[in-house]
């Protein structure tokens, strides 16, 4: 055993050199704001290299001017004279002096927010411009709210169009898919309309998770599938107190009060004081196991387990996959 550790640990040692020798750039330009801009080994230059994975995605070497090279964000750089993105000089005329990139991804200058055109940019031989002018917004008063939304002093922008449904003096994110305004509550994802949820107590809702909020009454998150079904709905479960809201690895599971959900479906057998969560979908309490929510018929509880050695499930008499008895022990 530790003459095989040995080996693994020189095979691994050498592989490390190898890279090392044939690594062609040297220390991150700066490693807060990107991991993709790096110093020549000789110092007189710079390399782009996505993620600094050279072997698998390539390097591009820039000419920059060094002594003022700064880096913006993850695919943004400037000097004195160019704005990049990626490896390429930007061809859109940008206000250099005064050129940032808001929250890293935002490109913005004294005079204008732009848009990119195309992520690929940076290897596309054409003319056409890297930006567009987001029309309307107002450069100075500018500010990235997420990556979904943006202000200014007359708008809220959702991914770079301005978003008129809401109020903006009390438009609110609240997490990663739900915002509000005065108006209402809203679930929010890429390339759909905001979806008002009826109902919700707007001043009483807050963030429990990235994906769930609750009011003072009911719990709220939105799924897209159940089983094989496609439902696209928010799903509103009430709550008694809200000390008594559990939330499990698989975000799937949920304790509310003294019942368990399951893709919010109560699970009506389960006993939540005894109820725990084991792996790939399966839980048991002190009378059942369960798989994705459907008590597994027969399963004995006090002998169910995963066995880390196999990768397999099963109790004294079985071995489980996706929930079904497959064969005797």
């Amino acid at each position: 055993m530790i003459v095989a550790i040995l080996f693994v640990s020189i095979g691994a040692l050498c592989v490390y050199g190898v890279y090392r020798f044939f690594n062609p750039f040297g220390k991150v330009v700066n490693e807060e704001l990107s991991d993709s801009y790096y110093y020549t080994r000789d110092n007189k230059g710079i390399v782009y290299s996505p993620m600094g994975n050279w072997f698998s995605l390539g390097k591009h070497e820039m000419e920059v001017d060094l002594s003022t090279f700064q880096v913006l964000g993850r695919d943004y750089a400037k000097d004195e004279n160019h704005a990049y993105f990626k490896s390429r000089v930007i061809n859109t005329p940008v206000d250099i002096p005064s050129f940032e990139v808001k929250s890293g991804f935002m490109p913005i200058d004294k005079n204008h927010v732009y848009v990119l055109v195309d992520d690929l940019y940076y290897l596309d031989t054409s003319e056409a411009e890297a930006f567009e002018v987001l029309e309307g917004a107002d450069a100075q008063t500018y500010e990235q709210l997420s990556y979904d939304f943006a202000k200014d002093k007359n708008f809220i922008y959702r991914n770079n169009e301005k978003c008129t449904v809401v109020d903006r003096e009390s438009f609110e994110i609240i997490n990663d898919q739900f915002c509000k305004d005065v108006k209402g509550v809203y679930h929010y994802q890429y390339g759909e309309p905001l979806l008002k949820i009826d109902g919700a107590n707007i001043s009483e809702t807050i963030s429990l998770t990235r994906s769930h909020i609750r009011d003072d009454r009911n719990i709220y998150f939105y799924l897209s599938y159940r089983g094989g079904d496609y439902i696209q709905e928010v799903i509103k479960l009430p709550f008694k107190n809200s000390d008594e809201i559990i939330f499990f690895d698989d975000a799937s599971l949920l304790k509310i009060d003294n019942q368990i959900f399951y893709d919010g479906l109560l699970i009506n057998k389960a006993d939540a004081s005894s109820f725990s969560e084991l792996e790939y979908g399966y839980a048991k309490d002190i009378h059942h196991v369960f798989f994705q929510g459907e008590i597994i018929e027969g399963a004995d509880v006090s002998t169910f387990k995963y066995n880390t050695y196999n990768y397999t499930f099963s109790d004294k008499n079985f071995i489980y996959e996706v929930g079904k008895k497959v064969k005797k022990k």
